[in-house]
């Protein structure tokens, strides 16, 4: 698909903050430089910079003209929303991608979690645990999604948190489904064994465990897309 007008002009001042030219809180072309620079008009340039600065990548000031916002890598991630629809191979695809990142979570978890967020583990493992026979599934499932999270948020580190975010918000609708063909027996099992792991601050064993944990929901995925 073509790219519109407005959107090439993004592209080149996203490339020129990129390349260094303009750096954070420094101040960019004005509208007209812009014009001359991309040869587009007026309207065009205005509604790319208007764009950029509902992203949070420009900043206006009234009378002064506009700026690169300051940012950290953190709120850079908070850019981003889903924007597509998964289609039924891309929760796979997000599997793969937390096989590798989640046991290192639980790694950064250990080092840096206090008691209550022990304290919230517990509580949501136990709330999968009265819940995994339920026929309406739903409540197992957020608590199955807040366990995964609360370790994430434990790491203190923005951008894994973020991405865990975003993950959670892609595989909601699939995960949901699986879970209410696949069964949640297992779940509860695995989610323990990570939480005895962590108790004991072992942090290689509680990082295998969540591997094999992510392996066998992909597993069961992979058959239940199959069918």
């Amino acid at each position: 698909m073509k790219k519109s007008a407005s959107d090439q002009v993004v592209e080149y001042i996203q490339s020129r903050i990129q390349a260094g030219i303009w750096t954070q809180g420094m101040k960019i072309s004005t509208e007209t430089q812009l014009q001359q620079e991309t040869g587009f008009g007026k309207a065009t340039v205005r509604e790319a910079v208007e764009k950029l600065v509902a992203m949070g990548i420009l900043k206006k000031r009234q009378g002064d003209g506009t700026y690169v916002e300051e940012y950290d890598a953190g709120s850079l991630l908070n850019q981003l929303k889903p924007e597509m629809m998964l289609n039924q191979h891309d929760i796979i695809t997000i599997l793969e991608f937390r096989e590798i990142v989640e046991p290192a979570c639980v790694s950064m978890f250990i080092e840096h979690c206090d008691e209550k967020q022990m304290e919230k583990l517990t509580e949501l493992l136990e709330t999968m645990r009265e819940h995994q026979l339920d026929q309406n599934n739903a409540v197992f499932y957020e608590a199955d999604r807040d366990f995964h999270m609360e370790i994430a948020k434990g790491t203190g580190n923005s951008i894994l948190i973020r991405v865990m975010e975003i993950l959670n918000e892609e595989n909601t609708k699939y995960h949901y489904t699986a879970n209410k063909t696949i069964g949640a027996k297992s779940g509860v099992e695995e989610h323990e064994w990570v939480l005895n792991a962590i108790r004991k601050k072992d942090a290689e064993l509680a990082g295998l465990l969540m591997k094999r944990h992510i392996q066998r929901s992909k597993r069961d995925m992979q058959k239940y897309l199959e069918k």
